[in-house]
């Protein structure tokens, strides 16, 4: 769930590649797309825009952002899976895009057989959060206990279909035994703007695009879903200290490639991007949004993928949640 750190001989494979490939892509193509299946703004965007510059000059090309949003990051998707595997087009996504499938109709594409992953690049951390107006404690465990006994009084907003706060007021619902009411959005923003209004109770959001408004008193911070307290937050407890040790739910951000992207290409890719998540300032500048660099290889990626692709496909299964 959470990265571990790379073994020897993983990070002496990526060394290499940082030194050796980039010039057999560099005589393919002297710019890489990196296509953004959503608006500009969000975290994938953000943290796309602070990797691109950085992994051009590790790949000795211009590496330009592309935004093609919609869909739920379908349109931008497909548009990546038509491309040819040269290493000229790759995807910066999210956890959502290999379970697309299975929340939404019609996605024109299956995110195992038609992608190649590269890496994962950040991890984000999620906290469950409400308006600072509701009634009661900052008690997550008070909070659980009137979930489960009027679920109906508490409905949970979501930033789009498949995201962690979609999964995680699923899985919440699954631990307490009841059926919760989800409302999806387009987007984190709006989302968010509905919980501190009152309009929406409840949302598992994004750290870093709450703490402001928990700093500031206009969200209350229930528990964070990582396995221990987080240091920009420390007097939020973790779900494992309210009782629900299973509910350990990230976000993250990662880099695909089309079907059949040769391997040279995928190691390179993977070498530039890790060159750009060692950078200072773009660690700096990840914290300030609330992400971590996760240092992986491709191998490792394509099995971190599958297993949170497993999980989550469970999740949705088990609470019945049907493609809209």
């Amino acid at each position: 769930m959470f990265p571990a750190a790379p073994t020897r001989r993983a990070a002496l494979g990526l060394a290499a590649a940082a030194v050796l490939v980039p010039g057999a892509l560099r005589a393919q193509t002297r710019v890489v797309r990196l296509v953004v299946p959503y608006a500009p703004g969000g975290t994938n965007d953000v943290t796309a825009r602070l990797m691109a510059p950085r992994m051009g000059e590790a790949l000795g090309q211009t590496c330009v952002i592309e935004n093609r949003s919609g869909a739920s990051g379908a349109i931008g998707a497909q548009e990546v899976a038509r491309s040819a595997p040269d290493g000229a087009t790759l995807l910066y996504s999210n956890e959502v895009h290999p379970i697309l499938r299975l929340v939404q109709r019609g996605v024109p594409f299956d995110a195992a057989e038609d992608f190649t992953p590269v890496t994962r690049t950040v991890s984000i951390p999620y906290v469950l959060v409400g308006g600072a107006k509701a009634a009661g404690s900052a008690d997550p465990r008070a909070l659980f206990a009137a979930v489960k006994a009027k679920p109906n009084d508490f409905t949970f907003a979501c930033s789009s279909l498949g995201s962690v706060g979609h999964l995680g007021a699923a899985a919440l619902g699954q631990r307490l035994g009841v059926e919760v009411t989800t409302v999806i959005y387009r987007g984190t923003g709006p989302a968010i703007n509905d919980v501190i209004s009152g309009a929406v109770p409840l949302m598992f959001a994004p750290v870093g695009a709450v703490l402001p408004m928990i700093q500031g008193g206009q969200l209350r911070a229930y528990a964070v879903t990582a396995p221990a307290r987080l240091s920009s937050m420390p007097d939020t407890p973790a779900m494992a200290e309210a009782g629900q040790p299973e509910m350990l739910f990230e976000g993250w951000c990662g880099i695909w490639g089309p079907k059949g992207l040769p391997e040279a290409r995928v190691e390179a890719a993977c070498a530039a991007a890790q060159s750009a998540l060692r950078d200072a300032e773009v660690i700096q500048r990840l914290a300030a949004i609330g992400c971590t660099p996760i240092n992986e290889t491709p191998a490792e990626a394509a099995r971190q993928i599958a297993a949170d692709a497993a999980r989550n496909a469970a999740i949705i299964r088990d609470a019945r949640i049907q493609p809209e």
